[in-house]
């Protein structure tokens, strides 16, 4: 299983999302969580883009773009 830390928030917007827990996103930031989930969108102007939903413990998920993210090795 792939575990990553979310870096930052890309966007203004994100400050403001709520997960399931009542928590912000904002909180999450720093904290490592599992890759649940990989999007793999095409965007016509530009390129492909990757789209990760990160889950951390308590149960919260997000959606968060490559570069929010970083990969974290985990030892078997």
């Amino acid at each position: 299983m792939r575990k990553a830390r979310l870096l930052y928030l890309t966007d203004k917007y994100e400050e403001e999302l709520i997960s399931s827990t009542g928590k912000y996103k904002e909180d999450y930031i720093g904290k490592i969580g599992k890759i649940c989930k990989v999007q793999h969108l095409y965007d016509k102007t530009t390129h492909w883009i990757d789209l990760f939903d990160i889950e951390f413990d308590d149960g919260a998920m997000f959606c968060v773009d490559r570069e929010q993210i970083e990969f974290i090795e985990v030892d078997q």
